[in-house]
């Protein structure tokens, strides 16, 4: 049925304005990182008059007292795509075997890895601290992978379990039965079959790592083992007293990698989300 062109009107209208809403806090970061502190404390939305690339230069180059921001950018680096690679590593085979084995408590598993999205991480800090405590790991690198993983499995299996769910089971029985094993024909059949969700779990967990501030936060004790989200919040300019420019500047330099990523991989997301709801 075709809709009344009021309605159209009205439709594209409330998007305009969506899109507005959201464009604007980014120019805004974008107009003040190409402002000197005197033009944006004068004025703080507007347009930059003339155009000064000194705030960039003061977070890659260092001049910010404290600025740690190309030790901290390798860090996020670091630990986003190391949580990339587990995440995949291990939901590929955990959301095959949900999908194709039958056990006692399987439907009880799935539900089970729904629930724990519905609750706050800050319930969990205090027991994540301790156990990362014994082991040696706050303040590390590695404990903060450990823990970005552990929040990216749940929703990532359970996304692999649908996609797996709509992959015909006969491509397998046909493998097996000219001779391949089942863990090869997870890797030579399935896995082929089922890039776009293996990219939505890699963006998904990608996203998840490198936004991730509290844990982050909580576990990280020095300025040398910060990532970027904790490096923008104790953002300091000289004396302690806050630069708006060089700060915008670093949150404009955070931004860009992960947008482009998200553009790249938006369109597998997006069908890697949907992919288990078709049969």
């Amino acid at each position: 049925m075709r809709m009344h062109p009021v309605k159209q009107v009205l439709l594209h209208v409330a998007v305009l304005v969506m899109i507005a809403f959201l464009v604007f806090p980014l120019l805004l970061l974008v107009f003040n990182s190409l402002k000197t502190q005197t033009q944006i404390f004068a004025s703080p939305m507007g347009i930059p008059h003339g155009v000064t690339w000194e705030n960039f230069r003061t977070v890659l180059m260092g001049r910010t007292a404290g600025s740690t921001f190309l030790t901290n950018l390798r860090n996020s680096v670091i630990v986003a795509f190391a949580t990339v690679i587990l995440a995949v590593i291990v939901t590929a085979p955990a959301g095959y075997a949900l999908s194709r084995f039958k056990f006692r408590g399987r439907t009880a598993f799935s539900m089970w890895l729904l629930a724990t999205q519905a609750f706050p991480g800050i319930i969990m800090v205090l027991g994540l601290f301790t156990v990362l405590n014994v082991y040696g790991l706050i303040n590390t690198l590695p404990g903060l992978v450990i823990m970005h993983t552990s929040f990216a499995l749940p929703f990532s299996i359970w996304l692999l379990k649908g996609y797996f769910d709509k992959i015909p089971i006969d491509l397998e029985e046909a493998a097996r039965i000219d001779g391949c094993t089942r863990l090869r024909a997870l890797v030579k059949i399935i896995l082929p079959l089922s890039v776009p969700g293996l990219l939505a779990v890699a963006t998904f967990s990608l996203l998840l790592s490198w936004n991730e501030f509290f844990f982050a936060l909580v576990i990280m004790r020095t300025n040398e083992n910060w990532t970027l989200p904790v490096y923008l919040a104790r953002f300091l300019g000289s004396g302690g007293v806050v630069q708006w420019g060089p700060l915008s500047a670093a949150a404009v330099l955070v931004t860009i990698p992960v947008f482009i990523l998200f553009l790249l991989g938006q369109r597998y997301l997006v069908s890697g989300l949907t992919g288990g709801a078709i049969k």
